[in-house]
Parts: C-alpha cells; sequence; structure tokens
C-alpha cells in the first residue's frame, strides 16, 4: 500500500484483533497442561500427546488457509470474508475447552481435548492468517513494518495478559473469600472460558470492521482456475523458492518450542516449585503489561539503529539466559528459602527480561518474515502474504503443541505426583523438572541461535526488492 508512516489508528486496529490470537495463544501456552493434569485429571503424557498431535492438523490447515486466503476475490476482497467467519466458532469452542463433561474417563478426556483443541486452533487460523496477512500490504517500509507488527503484538500480549490477571484478581478473591484456592477450582476455569470468549469475539470484529475500508487499496488476485495438482505445486514453491525464509521458518520453530516448555511449566513452578500464593501470581502478571509496551517502542529502534539480524541474535541470548539462570540457581541452592521476601522480586525480574527479550525478538522476527513477501513475489510473481504468514502461525502453535508436549514428558519422567500439594513435593522431584526443563532449552535455545545466524537478509537487500517491484515509490 505505501512506504510511509501509517496512522495510528490504522495501526490500532490492525492490531486490536490480536487480542483474541493472544488470549488463545495465552491459554494454551500457560493454563492448559496445568488445567488438564491439575483439575480435569488427565495424565501428564496423555494432556502433553493430544496438545502435540493438534499440531499435525495445523501443519495442514495453516498453509491452506494461507494459501486459499491469498487467492481468494471477493466483493469483500481476499482476508476480511474468512475474518468475519472465524468469530462465532472461535469463541464457542474456546468456551467449551474449559468445560469438558464430568466424570469421563482417561481416554474419552483425551478425545475431548484433542478434539476440542483441534477445532478452536483450525478457527483461530481463519483469522489470523488472513488478517496478519493485511500487514505486508499496508506497509512495504522496513521500519515500519516493525511498529506494525509491534502493535499487533502489543495487543496479542496485552489479552493475553488482561485475562490472565482478571483471572488471578478472581482466584484472589475467591481464595480470600472461600476455604480452597480457586486455582483447582473447576468452575473457576469455566468462568474464565466464557469470558475470554466474549472477549475474543469482540476483538475478531473490531479489527474485521475496522480495516475493511482498506479492502478497496488491497493487492487483487489474477482470477484464473488452475488444478489441484498446480495448487499444490505453487504452494510448496512459495514456501521453499527463499532460503532466507525458510530458515527463519525453522528458527521460529526451534524458538517456539523452547519457549513453550518454559510457558507450560510456568504454573508448575509458581505453584510448587516457587509455592507463590494467588496474590505472588498476580504481582507477576500486573508487571508484565509493561512488557509490550517495551516490545512497541524498542523493536523498530533496534531494527533501525542495528539490524533486524543482529537484534534478534543478541535478544535470543537474554531470553535464554533469563529465562533459565533462576530456575538453576534455585536448583544450585545458590537462593533462599521460598518464604524468603527476596524470591518473588528475584522471580519478578528475571521473568521480566525473559519476557521483554522474546516480545522484542519475536516481532523483529515476524517483521523479516514480512519481508521476504517480496522476495518471493520477485521470483515466483505472485503475492502469497498469507501462505508465508503461515509460518508465524504454525511456530506459535508449536510453542503450545510440541512445547506442552515436552512438558508433559518432563513431568512424566520426573514421577510427578497425582493431585499434587504445594509444600509437598519432594524436592528431588522438583529439581528434575528444573533440570530437565533447562537442559532442553539450552540445547534448542543454542540450536536456534545456530541456525538464525544463517540469514543473509538486510535492509538494502529487502530495499533493492522493493526497486525492482516498482514498490520503493508507491
Amino acid at each position: 500500500m505505501t512506504t510511509e508512516k501509517l496512522p495510528v489508528l490504522t495501526k490500532f486496529l490492525y492490531g486490536f484483533g490480536s487480542m483474541s490470537y493472544g488470549i488463545k495463544d495465552n491459554a494454551f501456552a500457560y493454563f492448559l497442561l496445568f488445567v488438564y493434569v491439575q483439575i480435569f485429571g488427565l495424565a501428564p503424557d496423555l494432556a502433553g500427546l493430544a496438545i502435540l498431535l493438534m499440531l499435525v492438523f495445523d501443519a495442514f490447515s495453516d498453509p491452506l488457509v494461507g494459501y486459499f486466503s491469498d487467492r481468494h476475490r471477493s466483493a469483500w476482497g481476499r482476508r476480511h470474508p474468512f475474518m468475519y467467519f472465524s468469530a462465532i466458532p472461535v469463541s464457542l469452542s474456546f468456551f467449551l475447552l474449559w468445560d469438558p463433561p464430568q466424570e469421563l474417563s482417561q481416554t474419552q478426556l483425551f478425545f475431548y481435548l484433542l478434539g476440542i483443541g483441534v477445532f478452536i486452533r483450525t478457527a483461530i487460523t481463519f483469522y489470523e492468517i488472513p488478517s496478519t496477512a493485511l500487514g505486508p500490504e499496508l506497509s512495504k517500509d522496513y521500519v515500519e513494518r516493525s511498529s506494525l507488527l509491534s502493535y499487533r503484538y502489543w495487543f496479542g500480549w496485552w489479552g493475553g495478559l488482561l485475562v490472565w490477571n482478571s483471572l488471578w484478581i478472581f482466584v484472589v478473591y475467591s481464595s480470600y473469600t472461600g476455604t480452597t484456592d480457586a486455582r483447582y477450582l473447576p468452575e473457576t476455569w469455566k468462568i474464565y472460558g466464557l469470558v475470554c470468549s466474549a472477549v475474543m469475539f469482540v476483538a475478531i470484529m473490531v479489527t474485521a470492521l475496522g480495516t475493511h475500508k482498506h479492502i478497496k487499496d488491497l493487492h487483487t488476485p489474477e482470477v484464473k482456475k488452475i488444478s489441484l495438482k498446480r495448487t499444490l505445486g505453487e504452494l510448496w514453491e512459495t514456501v521453499t523458492i527463499s532460503r532466507d525464509y525458510l530458515v527463519l521458518f525453522l528458527a521460529m520453530i526451534i524458538t517456539s518450542i523452547a519457549s513453550g516448555i518454559a510457558t507450560n511449566l510456568t504454573l508448575f513452578f509458581y505453584s510448587y516449585f516457587w509455592e507463590f500464593s494467588p496474590i505472588n501470581i498476580l504481582t507477576i502478571g500486573l508487571t508484565l503489561f509493561l512488557t509490550p509496551l517495551v516490545g512497541l517502542k524498542v523493536s523498530p529502534f533496534l531494527a533501525a539503529k542495528f539490524g533486524k539480524r543482529t537484534t534478534i541474535l543478541y535478544l535470543f541470548m537474554f531470553a535464554f539466559i533469563a529465562e533459565n539462570l533462576i530456575i538453576l540457581m534455585r536448583v544450585l541452592d545458590l537462593l533462599p528459602n521460598n518464604d524468603s521476601s527476596f524470591i518473588l522480586p528475584l522471580v519478578l525480574i528475571f521473568h521480566w527480561i525473559a519476557v521483554s527479550a522474546q516480545i522484542i525478538s519475536y516481532t523483529t522476527l515476524a517483521s523479516m518474515v514480512f519481508d521476504t513477501v517480496e522476495e518471493v513475489e520477485k521470483l515466483t510473481g505472485r503475492r502469497m502474504e498469507g501462505t508465508l504468514l503461515a509460518a508465524r502461525s504454525f511456530a506459535a502453535k508449536c510453542m503450545s503443541g510440541a512445547g506442552a508436549f515436552l512438558a508433559g514428558l518432563i513431568l512424566s519422567f520426573s514421577a510427578w505426583p497425582k493431585g499434587a500439594v504445594a509444600g509437598q513435593v519432594e524436592s528431588n522431584i522438583l529439581n528434575s523438572v528444573g533440570l530437565w526443563a533447562i537442559s532442553i532449552s539450552a540445547i534448542l535455545w543454542i540450536s536456534a541461535i545456530f541456525v538464525f545466524s544463517k540469514v543473509k537478509m538486510t535492509r538494502t537487500s529487502h530495499e533493492e526488492n522493493l526497486g525492482e517491484l516498482n514498490y520503493s515509490n508507491d
């Protein structure tokens, strides 16, 4: 659309709908494994396996939705029909996920989690990929794309944090007025699902309606009928023709799995490793509201000053160290006891640094995927934003899918007790969980840094692509 700066309102409306994806992502990354294991009673390895198997469906649905969104023609453009269609299925299936029928067997609960999980993840794909794909069309500027993605990540994180903190406010209140810690009550999660589903519906509709006016300015694909074989051929060519895209895609998957292990174990660490009360967890959540603001300002600044590649390499290292060092210090008994007043501030600081580094690096990484759109267009003659941006969606799902599977295995290998009670889990079990998490995380983060170091894309190469496509003066 333009290489000039976009109005703040456009960025706001583009990003707002990401609250729905942020809520889903937050739920799958932080809550789903914990709730199905500790509250609904599903075995950790079965819960992790169900979440992993959802990735099999994502591997097909994500690129296909992206491809058909790229090729779709209608009075409402390429993207908006998919966005409008997704709103009701997303909100309904999300609610059902947190309210399974009572007295299911382990096998029945496994298949319930798998079935509803596949449905919600496919439904959110129909929104997230087409809506994200609007970004490269709204702006072609190297730095402005980082700013645009920052708004999207900002709303995504704020959406997740908003319901996270609302949940813990409810848990704190219910725990103080009742006799049971409300985080362990099924009714808490039913209310959580209901509230989240309503917010997700509103967020999707705001972005769909708010960006509707831009339809006339967006790219319209050429009308042509092609065979299934040609369709699959174009799909394969699109995702494999750019070396840098393949490197970025692999790096996103590896880092997402590494982050997914940490996020899926977060509530286990908070509840049992650190023995935090609901008010402690709420305190951490409230401080994390500032992290998306850091990404909003810092990501485009670092991209402009140091380049996207250098920024990401250093922030990957920061994220890895901050995420794991505090856990290693506890395992090595280098920290005071959990009843010390120093524990909460220490965990908060390390967690805050890790999350901030990840937000900035993921924002910048997604912006680099944006920049491959013109490279692929130059090589193939097709603008395929949706297909290419399926990488971001699939990588994010790896966070909850593969991350949850590995987290479930870590709990099983460590002989995690059924119905665990905070303060009563043996220290050798807790240390085993911590060491497994650190070891696997280290392998993944080091691998991601090595893979990403192979990226050759620069600001200069991006501007050359724009020039060759006659976009430089748009």
